[in-house]
C-alpha cells in the first residue's frame, strides 16, 4: 500500500505541475503569443508551425487549443487558421515523450533549484520568471519518482494480472483514449506510458496502442473544454476530432507497417512509444495540411453563419 500511495502522490505531483508550468508560462507570454498567432497564420504552414513551437514550450496541446478557440471565438482569428494552429499543436506536444524518453527527467533538481532561486533572489521585476522554470523542473522530479516506484510495483501480483487485461491493442487503444479523457492530458497518458515501458510494466508492442488511444482521447478533451465556449469553438473541436480519428485510421492501415524498420533499429523501447507518438501526429497533420486547401471548401458548409 505504502509504494502503491507512492505512486500515486508521484503521478498527482506529475499531473499538477504540468498543468501549473502551463498556467505559469501561458500568464508570462499570453499576450505575446495571441499577437504572434495573428501575424503568422495567414499561412497554414505558419500557422501550424506557431501552434507546434507553442505546445512544446507550454507542454501542453490542450492549452493551445482551448486559448485558439477563444481567440476564434473572438473574431480575432478565421476558423481555418486556428485549425492550422491546433493541427500543429499535436505534434509539438510529442516533445514531452521525447523529453522523458530520453532520460532528460534526471535534470529537475537542477530547473527546481535554479527557479526556486531565481524566484526568491533574483532581480524583483525578473522573479516572476523562475516559478515556470520551477514548476519545469517539478515535472520531471516528478517524473523520477514515478519511474522509481513503477519498478518494484510492476512485479507486485495485482499489477500483473491488471496487466493481462491491456493484451489486445483494441483495449489498450480504449484504454489510452478513457484515461486521456479522465486525466485531461494526452501528454500525461504519453509520458506514464513511456515511464511504464522503461520499467518492464507494460509490453512495448501494447503500449504503442495505448499512445494511440490517447491521441484519439486528445480529440474528445478538445470537445470537452469547446462546451464552455460558443458554437465556433465546438465546430473547430469537432474538426480537431475528425483528425485524430483520420489519424488513426492512416496508423492502422498504413503507418503501423512503415515504422516498424525504425522501431526495430531503436532498441529502448521507451523512445520506441515516443516515435509511435510522434510518428502518429505528424503523419496526421503532413495530410490535414497538405489537403486543406481541398478539404475547406467542404468543411466550409459546416462553419457557423457568424464565422464566416
Amino acid at each position: 500500500m505504502d509504494l502503491f500511495f507512492t505512486a500515486v502522490a508521484a503521478i498527482m505531483l506529475y499531473l499538477h505541475s504540468l498543468r501549473d508550468f502551463a498556467r505559469e508560462v501561458t500568464q508570462l507570454g499570453g499576450a505575446q503569443l495571441k499577437h504572434i498567432l495573428q501575424r503568422v497564420t495567414a499561412n497554414r504552414f505558419g500557422g501550424a508551425l506557431a501552434g507546434a513551437v507553442s505546445a512544446a514550450v507550454i507542454q501542453s496541446s490542450s492549452v493551445i487549443n482551448f486559448i485558439t478557440m477563444g481567440l476564434t471565438e473572438q473574431k480575432v482569428l478565421s476558423m481555418r487558421s486556428a485549425w492550422t494552429v491546433m493541427i500543429g499543436a499535436n505534434v509539438g506536444t510529442t516533445l514531452t515523450a521525447w523529453l522523458i524518453a530520453t532520460k532528460f527527467a534526471g535534470m529537475g533538481p537542477v530547473f527546481i533549484a535554479v527557479g526556486g532561486l531565481w524566484s526568491l533572489l533574483g532581480p524583483r521585476r525578473w522573479r516572476t520568471y523562475g516559478h515556470p522554470i520551477f514548476h519545469f523542473g517539478l515535472i520531471f522530479l516528478a517524473l523520477s519518482l514515478i519511474s522509481s516506484t513503477l519498478l518494484p510495483l510492476a512485479q507486485t501480483p495485482e499489477v500483473l494480472a491488471w496487466r493481462d487485461t491491456l493484451s489486445t491493442p483494441l483495449r489498450a487503444l480504449i484504454f489510452g483514449a478513457l484515461l486521456t479523457m479522465l486525466v485531461q492530458s494526452s501528454s500525461v497518458v504519453v509520458g506514464l506510458t513511456v515511464l511504464s515501458v522503461a520499467s518492464g510494466l507494460l509490453d512495448p508492442a501494447i503500449s504503442i496502442w495505448v499512445v494511440v488511444g490517447a491521441n484519439l482521447g486528445t480529440g474528445w478533451v478538445a470537445l470537452f473544454t469547446s462546451s464552455a465556449l460558443g458554437p465556433i469553438a465546438r465546430r473547430l473541436a469537432q474538426f480537431n476530432a475528425g483528425l485524430d480519428f483520420c489519424g488513426l485510421m492512416l496508423f492502422v492501415a498504413v503507418l503501423q507497417f512503415a515504422i516498424r524498420p525504425l522501431l526495430a533499429l531503436m532498441p529502448d523501447p521507451a523512445l520506441q512509444v515516443a516515435l509511435v507518438h510522434s510518428a502518429f501526429n505528424l503523419s496526421a497533420a503532413v495530410m490535414a495540411l497538405t489537403l486543406l486547401p481541398w478539404i475547406w471548401r467542404y468543411l466550409e458548409r459546416f462553419v457557423p453563419e457568424e464565422a464566416r
